[in-house]
């Protein structure tokens, strides 16, 4: 195998020092399309007349492709070698984000999104272990700053970026962006990156061809029950019930196998530290309350407030950016910090204020009302993921990271989809839940309903329309206001359950030893 640190000086200067930027402009194209999909997804539904249960398809496709290209990446950089296998997933990216633009129908999209996940999916975790075991260490310090600089600010500028192009252009534009994006990064790689992580075929790894198919199909099996399981009652669906045995049985399978194994696809022998174990618990708990503020935001904000799709998109935005340049703060500071559990618990406790803010806002509420736990919101990463990823993998010499790194991946995918998922299911229960009880006060009994429908009557029939005609139109304004109505409640219980969920984590990780 070659090595990074004495192929480094013979791509030039120039492409030596673009290396790092090139490493973490993959990784950023990731989260801006994990942060895009998420801020958007109503648009994008709507673009494609896609249900919920429908967009959660999009979505588990995503994750269930990325999962499948985590356990496949080992074999593609063993026969490639990173510099060809970024660039190359670069390109297939972009290939996706073209197809899924071009999108009519909810299948459609699921499949690009399937497509796009295989390739982009695994980009953190092999940009992150390329840092780790080829760039030399009097480099990587740089490496790794330009790596979660451009991480930070990739999820930030999505809302600002995809409100510009909803409000100027259309849905499809969210997509197609990302595609020359990407194949430029991809033209940036090939140009900076050194050969490094190709083998001879006769080194190169067993494929686990029956593993890998099991895994898929097990995988496959538990996502259809996770989507399905929110729109329909899982006790009385034999079918469901059929895939979660065959499912579970199917992991645990591929686990023993793979755990015997000497030169598995994953090696899950890092769950015997304590601290990965807990480390990868954070993690999961980190990245259900990203999607789920990426998802509520722009509900509450535009279905409940009344925002317009631009000033959401900019105004989270700026929040974000604003947020962000604190990383800058961080990364000269934080070494200094000898227990960062404290950080951690500190995080989600920020974590859990903003989301209590949110679920407090009232349906006058302006900008200024959501400014501060906008700002406490986008410290989440600052606070949890840093330190996080700090404590998790700093026990693990090179192979040993990077196996645990591919986990953790797996983890990642698998706890964006959970969260989308149901995510989207809370918000539907209680919309429903708020529309129905919102609609029993809709009738001749309420005088102030019939006072309201009365006033509006005749102000659309003083504007010159007919009676009739009036009294249609300030019934569709009232529905208006109570569907506008029920969508805001809902995005308050949500944002109710995020402050649960982050307070529940943050006694979780104050309670935690190995991570001190």
């Amino acid at each position: 195998m070659n090595t990074l640190a004495l192929a480094w000086p013979s791509r030039g200067n120039a492409a030596a020092a673009l290396l790092p930027w090139a490493i973490g402009l993959v990784t950023a194209i990731d989260y801006f399309d994990n942060a895009l999909f998420a801020f958007f997804a109503s648009y994008i539904a709507g673009g494609v007349n896609a249900s919920p249960d429908e967009l959660v398809w999009a979505s588990s496709a995503y994750a269930l492709g990325a999962v499948l290209g985590i356990l496949h990446q080992h074999a593609w950089i063993e026969r490639l070698g990173y510099r060809r296998y970024l660039a190359v997933c670069m390109f297939a990216f972009a290939l996706g984000g073209v197809g899924a633009a071009l999108c009519d129908s909810s299948m459609q999209l699921t499949l690009a999104r399937a497509v796009q996940g295989y390739f982009v999916g695994p980009m953190l975790g092999a940009c992150r272990i390329l840092i780790q075991i080829g760039i030399p260490p009097a480099r990587r310090a740089k490496a790794l700053k330009a790596f979660m600089v451009l991480i930070v600010f990739g999820g930030a500028l999505a809302p600002i970026a995809g409100a510009f192009l909803v409000t100027n252009f259309d849905w499809r534009w969210l997509f197609a962006s990302t595609a020359p994006v990407a194949a430029l990064i991809g033209l940036l790689v090939l140009w900076t990156l050194p050969e490094i992580g190709d083998v001879e075929p006769h080194e190169r790894t067993e494929p686990h061809y029956v593993a890998y198919v099991v895994f898929a199909l097990a995988q496959a099996a538990l996502q259809v029950v996770l989507t399905r399981s929110h729109f329909e009652l899982f006790t009385g669906s034999p079918a469901l019930i059929g895939l979660t045995i065959a499912g579970v049985a199917g992991l645990a399978w591929f686990g023993w196998q793979q755990w015997q194994h000497p030169a598995p696809l994953v090696r899950l022998h890092a769950l015997r530290n304590a601290s990965f174990r807990v480390g990868l618990a954070l993690y999961v708990v980190y990245y259900y309350l990203s999607t789920g503020f990426s998802y509520l935001l722009p509900r509450m904000m535009e279905g409940g407030l009344g925002f317009t799709v631009g000033n959401t998109g900019y105004f989270t935005g700026a929040a974000s950016l604003a947020t962000g340049l604190l990383v800058f703060v961080y990364l000269r500071y934080s070494a200094r910090l000898a227990r960062k559990k404290w950080l951690i618990v500190t995080g989600f406790g920020i974590a859990a204020l903003a989301a209590w803010w949110l679920s407090r806002v009232t349906p006058q509420a302006g900008r200024e009302a959501l400014l501060v736990p906008l700002l406490l919101r986008g410290l989440l990463m600052l606070f949890v993921v840093l330190p996080v990823a700090n404590l998790t993998f700093r026990p693990f010499a090179a192979e040993e990271f990077a196996h645990g790194y591919r986990l953790k991946n797996l983890v990642r995918q698998l706890a964006i989809s959970f969260a989308t998922s149901s995510v989207i299911a809370l918000q539907q229960h209680r919309l429903a839940l708020h529309e129905v009880r919102l609609g029993e006060s809709a009738n001749a009994a309420n005088a102030s309903f019939m006072q309201a429908l009365d006033s509006l009557t005749r102000g659309f029939a003083a504007a010159g329309h007919a009676a009739g005609e009036a009294h249609a139109m300030a019934l569709g304004t009232l529905y208006r206001t109570l569907e506008q109505q029920a969508t805001f409640m809902a995005s308050l219980d949500g944002f109710t359950a995020m402050a649960v969920v982050a307070l529940a984590a943050g006694i979780f990780a104050a309670w935690q030893r190995t991570i001190d």
